[in-house]
């Protein structure tokens, strides 16, 4: 094998960066900056791996949390075209061409091979030790096979165990659907088929990657469930999972992350047999549970994957019920209490990479428990023909936007369904998204993304999403207000339910806060709700009120559920009525909420004191 260094067209030379560990070209060598060589393999046509000449450096001992374990240290490319001392390289992932801008920045993203992306040979002159010339040859034998998957995976399991979880994930992002799906049949069928040769190499891999016996955990039972489809109505994604939450996990740099990849990767030989399932997370939100699933009963989804975490509501005791007797499955999501760790994350992670049963539906939608899907009447007030749309059309993943309603002058809660209490108010960018289960490792709160592979991403309404905007950020919006359907988005809703949202002690990076109180992370808060509260209008959910009531009395008719929301709903009012009066004395003391505002939600809770008094007795004696 023969070793060259790279220079750009700039006339600069490429190094490997110990701090960011990624690829940078310059002319001045800085601290940080590692000399590179290029090694060109055998082969015609020749590939050709770009590493630090210190490859072979021990990363044993670099905490699994930190973004540095398994950060990509070697760049394997195809030759464009060659001649000479002078070539182009194509990733092998995405077929786009390798590209050095005059600023210091290397990319693999370009389209097309211009004078960014001409790049020079030169002789090394630098002496390798035995150690990286062995894991270059390693890295050289994968790729050769690399289109032989038993015998990539084997080639892997046999490398240098520095360098296993990098070449796997080069394996992994060189694959394409085709091939991606043999090798997501050679995992699940080797966790079914113990022992197994593929089975032991794929240990071996699976061995480098932190927190392994998740992984493992996850392929055994993901076997195990794909022969029997057993359904399990309660389960529990206990603390051992907290570290699914962190926020860092999707990056590239840290090894959570690969295993991520490759329970993404063997979820996609899953068959699914049913059309949607709805994921949601919870806490202390029981008061609302049967309206938010006779809704989407009404619409058309039937199944329920609902997450919850420290309730203190006794929605505990009904998410049971509804279990127990089919109606939804819940993952009790209650953790250690890790600071930093965001529950919401956890559950996401949890569903797409772990939990099994999710699988049996080729659809997926995430939506919180103060958000209802509301088909178009073109559509018949219904998800399923609209799903099968975007299925015809090929897409991945769809979006509709958010509509916003507001409190409709409702000062408390009342055992009234929100499609009829409240109105419709701004139309907002924001979205929520259905997607293909099966694709998608990971969600944000308003898109999944899959960490291995491009998908394709487009609005409800059939709007493809271009490649330039599909960033985190652009997938977190449309450009205009989707038609075919949107997401109610009942942020405000009445006052006290209002001051309740912000005191279900949410997870503000320090752990779940235990000791429930009114708290606020800006001041806007208040004035929102003093500027929208006696705002008019109307409520196109209203359509679906009668649906939706006849589904709420089935749901309360099943044995335990009406004493269940007795309990919930006297909690509820208890503890309540202490958080609107901690509300204005939080108000009162901060001096960056304005006069107006102070003044016109003291006269908010007097007018609240007057109706609560009224109002909760008949409340608690109709349940």
């Amino acid at each position: 094998m023969e070793f060259f260094h790279l220079k750009t067209f700039h006339g600069t030379t490429l190094f490997f960066c110990s701090e960011e560990r990624t690829l940078k070209h310059s002319n001045e060598k800085q601290a940080s900056y590692i000399d590179v060589v290029v090694a060109q393999s055998p082969e015609n046509p020749a590939f050709f791996i770009i590493a630090p000449v210190t490859i072979g450096e021990d990363v044993e001992k670099i905490r699994p949390e930190e973004n540095t374990l398994f950060k990509d240290r070697f760049f394997v490319f195809e030759t464009g075209f060659q001649n000479n001392n002078k070539l182009s390289l194509l990733s092998l992932e995405e077929k786009k061409f390798f590209s050095a801008d005059p600023f210091g920045n290397l990319a693999f993203n370009r389209e097309e091979s211009r004078e960014w992306e001409i790049f020079s040979l030169s002789p090394n002159h630098v002496a390798l030790d035995e150690k990286s010339i062995r894991i270059f040859d390693e890295i050289n034998k994968f790729v050769s096979n690399k289109n032989n998957i038993e015998k990539a995976i084997r080639e892997i399991s046999l490398s240098n165990k520095n360098i296993r979880v990098e070449l796997f994930n080069l394996f992994a992002r060189s694959l394409n659907a085709t091939r991606r799906k043999t090798f997501s049949k050679i995992l699940t069928t080797a966790f079914l088929n113990i022992p197994d040769e593929n089975y032991f190499n794929i240990l071996e891999i699976i061995n480098h990657i932190p927190h392994a016996e998740w992984v493992h955990r996850a392929l055994l039972e993901l076997a195990q469930w794909n022969v029997r489809r057993n359904r399990c109505s309660i389960r529990k994604a206990a603390g051992e999972y907290d570290f699914l939450g962190y926020g860092h996990i999707r990056g590239r740099g840290n090894g959570i992350y690969w295993g991520s990849v490759i329970l993404g990767i063997a979820r996609e030989a899953i068959e699914s047999r049913e059309d949607i399932a709805l994921l949601a997370t919870a806490r202390d939100e029981g008061i609302y549970f049967l309206e938010w699933i006779a809704h989407h009963r009404v619409i058309g989804i039937k199944d329920f994957f609902i997450y919850t975490n420290d309730n203190t509501d006794g929605s505990d005791a009904l998410l049971k019920i509804l279990a127990d007797n089919g109606e939804i499955t819940w993952i009790n999501n209650t953790g250690n209490h890790v600071p930093g760790i965001n529950m919401q994350f956890k559950a996401y992670n949890h569903a797409l990479t772990t939990l099994p049963e999710i699988l049996d539906f080729r659809w997926c939608a995430i939506v919180d428990i103060d958000e209802a899907i509301l088909p178009s009447e073109e559509s018949k007030n219904s998800i399923l023909p609209i799903i099968s749309a975007r299925n015809e059309q090929d897409v991945d993943c769809f979006s509709l936007s958010w509509r916003v309603y507001y409190p409709n002058g409702r000062l408390t809660w009342s055992n009234e369904i929100s499609a009829e209490r409240f109105i419709e108010g701004e139309k907002h960018p924001l979205v929520k998204s259905i997607f293909k289960t099966s694709l998608f490792n990971y969600s944000y709160a308003h898109h999944p993304e899959c960490s291995y592979s491009v998908r394709v991403y487009a609005t409800v309404d059939g709007n493809i999403y271009p490649p330039s905007q599909t960033t985190s950020e652009d997938l977190n919006f449309t450009q205009s207000s989707t038609e075919w359907a949107h997401v109610c988005h009942y942020h405000l809703r009445s006052f006290e339910e209002y001051i309740w949202k912000f005191s279900r002690g949410e997870n503000d990076g320090k752990g779940v806060v235990k000791n429930k109180h009114f708290r606020y992370n800006s001041p806007a808060i208040f004035s929102l709700f003093a500027q929208t509260f006696e705002v008019e209008g109307t409520s196109p959910a209203s359509r679906l009120a009668e649906d939706i009531r006849t589904e709420m009395r089935r749901l309360t008719n099943i044995p335990g559920v009406a004493e269940a929301m007795q309990e919930i709903i006297f909690r509820y009012c208890t503890a309540s009525a202490v958080f609107v009066e901690e509300s204005l004395q939080s108000m009162s003391v901060d001096d960056h909420i304005d006069p107006d505002t102070k003044q016109v939600w003291e006269k908010l809770c007097s007018s609240w004191r007057n109706d609560r008094a009224q109002t909760q007795n008949s409340v608690l004696s109709k349940e």
